[in-house]
């Protein structure tokens, strides 16, 4: 048998043996309508979209999550340097009782999180809607964003109080920030942008900055949605298994909050709480 021959030979049955004969069948057919001049190109997302959802329910970051190209560091750059902020991101609050659900929101989740940290470092502030409630409150608030167009409208609504600092992130990471010096990371209506790959490198760099014993809370997409929200894929599961593979204990997961009235289930969205062991 020829060497090409054996070697997808091998890895047919690797994935039959990893994911099923499903997943094993489509692979290379995803490959083959990706390739494919035509009307085929919706046939190589629908497959794209099952291999994701095979991965996903097994809570494996497999060759599909690996290799898919949306929700990008550069797209998300440029998507963000060029919002128009002047909402200050308001727009996201649940359109059925906006003011009640952010209200219930810091109220029963952001503030009673944060308890009595002293630094906390937040993962896409955006316009600042959650920042100008954590930086009173803290002695040190490390904004993380990568853009700086972002960081800009913070430090206008926030005034640039002398507590706060701003890191332009290339991607991904955030390497400037010292290691073991944080209690909280906080980042709500950010991970449900980014592709699975970055979600795995942020989540190594989460563990990397907090103090043992810290803890951090990241809204994240919860499970696969076909249509509207522009969510990335990721699931529950996925989210958890890639926070253990990196060293952090997952304490809580859970998608509403003032028994049931708000939440972020209706967009497949999942709140995690995970602890730095130690302390």
């Amino acid at each position: 048998m020829p060497r090409a021959t054996t070697g997808r030979v091998r890895t047919y049955r690797s994935r039959w043996e990893q994911f099923g004969p499903l997943y094993a069948t489509l692979s290379p057919l995803r490959r083959l309508a990706s390739v494919s001049a035509g009307g085929l190109a919706r046939t190589a997302d629908a497959i794209e979209g099952r291999l994701l959802e095979i991965e996903g329910a097994r809570g494996v970051l497999g060759p599909a999550h690996a290799g898919y190209s949306g929700h990008s560091s550069e797209t998300n750059r440029a998507i963000w340097s060029a919002w128009d902020w002047s909402t200050g991101g308001e727009e996201w609050n649940d359109a059925g009782e906006p003011e009640e659900w952010k209200a219930a929101l810091v109220d029963e989740v952001l503030l009673p999180y944060l308890g009595d940290a002293r630094s906390v470092l937040e993962i896409g502030p955006g316009a600042g809607r959650w920042s100008e409630v954590i930086q009173p409150r803290v002695e040190r608030l490390v904004l993380v964003d990568i853009t700086e167009a972002t960081l800009d409208v913070c430090r206008e609504r926030l005034e640039d109080p002398a507590n706060v600092e701003y890191v332009l992130s290339a991607g991904a990471s955030f390497p400037e920030v010292q290691g073991g010096s944080m209690d909280r990371v906080w980042s709500f209506d950010v991970f449900v942008h980014i592709a699975p790959v970055d979600v795995a490198s942020y989540l190594a760099d989460v563990e990397r900055v907090l103090r043992p014993g810290g803890t951090a809370l990241i809204h994240h997409s919860g499970r696969l949605v076909r249509t509207g929200g522009w969510r990335s894929p990721m699931t529950a599961l996925l989210f958890a298994r890639l926070a253990g593979e990196r060293g952090l204990d997952v304490v809580r997961q859970f998608d509403s909050w003032s028994k049931d009235r708000f939440g972020v289930r209706a967009n497949g969205d999942t709140i995690t709480v995970l602890r730095k062991p130690g302390a």
